[in-house]
């Protein structure tokens, strides 16, 4: 199934995604469905880290050495 979204850009942001589709080769929807995939990915990524930093807090892993030393 697909969905058709209607977004209201700025005459700049209108400008940007055009340069962006010239410069990339791609179409508007390419750009910005690429665009949504990222913005999604680092939602969940700063979700993931904001349950999971306090409980490696907690354990003592506070820098990459800690992690490595009791993992090894």
């Amino acid at each position: 199934m697909q969905t058709t979204v209607t977004v209201r850009l700025s005459e700049k942001e209108a400008r940007d995604l055009l340069e962006i589709c010239e410069l990339s080769g791609r179409t508007r929807s390419q750009v910005v469905r690429e665009a949504l995939r990222g913005a999604v990915f680092r939602a969940r990524l700063d979700a993931l880290r904001a349950v999971l930093i306090p409980r490696a807090r907690q354990i003592g892993w506070l820098t990459e050495e800690d992690i490595f030393r009791d993992v090894s």
